[in-house]
């Protein structure tokens, strides 16, 4: 089963190598309303659609302390009601059209979006700016979201790989925003007022903080006039600094063990902080990255996966934000081979260090990406969706049509280089849910533990 599951892979991987290609951009056109508001029109005419995100520059990030969940909530609402329909109405009209509204925010960002085929776009238009515009906060809508997120909230904590995520972020970042989850936890969901949302939407909710991405089947001064029309009257404002410092790095190892009586598995989850997309090291980290833990027939998935047969999935991850996130592993286990399946992990990491990756890591790491972020680019959404991230990053125009060209920079020592950088075994922080009597002992041996419970963590 091992051996096919691996062929499989390697046969994906052969696939996505053999289209390697040029990055080829749609037209994409730029402008800036008079308020403010950055529209960028990326044509895509082969199928009758179109796809609006309004991204407003602050998510979660900007919640206050207690508040936790407020930028989600804040955009989740907007399509619930305006001030001229109501949330029914609103659901009814999109419905018609077979289109679709929502909001949702993560750590940097608000987003609120539509998808829908081009004849209906004036509706679509029509009801993006108006929630936007004229939101009406419900209060009635409020409380029944409320209670749905934290009906959600509560489901969660069933969910151990949930649990371990939301435990790590709280013990790598501590007070730092992104130690919370983006969608709230019980107490803060239950602490957020309507003044809070309203304060929120008042605060950053204007088109000097905001654009909007629009993609499909479009012509740019169409899309410009409507835009003008609609959101023209949307009103710029100052908005409220963000001053926040870098949480400390991790000292030795702290582990935080969240006790799972029933548990009969570990979920695993340990690490320090990364970089960001701007950082010069980001191609680089990338490869390497791959190499160790995220490629098909990565370093972590051999070792771990294949010959130690401790696990289904394992990989690291860099955390991609404004500021630094997490750098780390996750992965799971069986309870008895917990301590086999981290130290495992760790003597990889560490090799990475030691030497150069070999000619076909390397070859294979530059050929997947050569490959791979070509393909990620063959629908308006996905365009769109890396536009917003040259916006919202401060990435240079260039980072799209130039990235397998700075893949293919990258060398070998440059790999072994930002391994030496940024690989730190002597100084993590785990987050560990199992059943804490049969790990607990065990995990004494590489660092401090301190049990908690599920409901200590969220």
């Amino acid at each position: 089963m091992k051996k096919y599951a691996i062929f499989i892979l390697i046969f994906m991987f052969a696939v996505v190598s053999a289209f390697a290609a040029d990055v080829k951009l749609p037209p994409i056109t730029e402008d800036t309303l008079s308020n403010g508001l950055v529209v960028v029109a990326i044509e895509n005419h082969e199928l009758p659609t179109v796809t609006m995100r309004m991204v407003v520059k602050s998510g979660s990030a900007y919640d206050p302390q207690g508040k936790g969940g407020l930028a989600d909530f804040t955009a989740s609402l907007l399509h619930m009601g305006s001030t001229t329909k109501s949330g029914p109405e609103i659901a009814k009209a999109i419905d018609f059209v077979g289109g679709s509204l929502n909001g949702s925010a993560d750590r940097d960002a608000s987003y609120i979006g539509s998808e829908v085929l081009l004849k209906h776009l004036d509706v679509a238009m029509g009801l993006l700016s108006d929630i936007i515009l004229h939101p009406a906060f419900d209060t009635s809508e409020i409380e029944r979201m409320r209670q749905q997120n934290i009906s959600g909230i509560i489901d969660s904590k069933d969910d151990p790989n949930t649990v371990c995520s939301v435990g790590f972020n709280e013990l790598l970042f501590d007070e730092h925003p992104y130690g919370h989850p983006s969608g709230g936890d019980e107490k803060s969901m239950a602490a957020i007022t309507k003044d809070d949302l309203k304060k929120f939407y008042t605060d950053y909710y204007h088109p000097n903080n905001a654009f909007l991405v629009v993609a499909g089947d479009i012509n740019p001064k169409q899309i410009f006039d409507a835009v003008s029309s609609k959101f023209g009257e949307w009103q710029k404002a100052d908005i409220p600094g963000l001053n926040l410092q870098q949480p400390p790095a991790p000292k030795g190892h702290t582990i935080w063990l969240v006790n799972k009586e029933d548990a009969t598995q570990t979920q695993i989850r340990f690490g320090s902080f990364g970089i960001t997309r701007e950082n010069p090291d980001y191609y680089p980290m990338t490869l390497m990255n791959y190499i160790l833990g995220v490629g098909f027939v990565s370093r972590l998935t051999d070792e771990v996966r294949v010959k130690g047969g401790m696990t289904y999935d394992i990989h690291m991850q860099n955390e991609w934000n404004r500021m630094p996130g997490a750098y780390y592993v996750s992965t799971f286990t069986n309870n008895d081979s917990t301590m086999s399946a981290i130290r495992a992990t760790l003597r990889v990491m560490n090799d990475m260090k030691k030497a150069e990756v070999t000619d076909a890591e390397y070859k294979n790491a530059v050929s997947f990406y050569q490959g791979y972020y070509p393909m990620t680019l063959e629908t308006p959404s996905s365009v769109a969706s890396e536009i917003i991230k040259v916006k919202l990053y401060g990435l240079p125009v260039s980072y799209i049509q130039d990235f397998t060209e700075n893949i293919s920079k990258v060398t070998k020592a440059d790999i072994l280089r930002v391994a030496k950088k940024y690989i730190d075994t002597d100084n993590l922080d785990f987050c560990i849910v199992s059943n804490a009597a049969a790990v607990q002992d065990s995990l004494k041996t590489i660092g401090n533990v301190t049990v908690k419970t599920v409901d200590d963590v969220m």
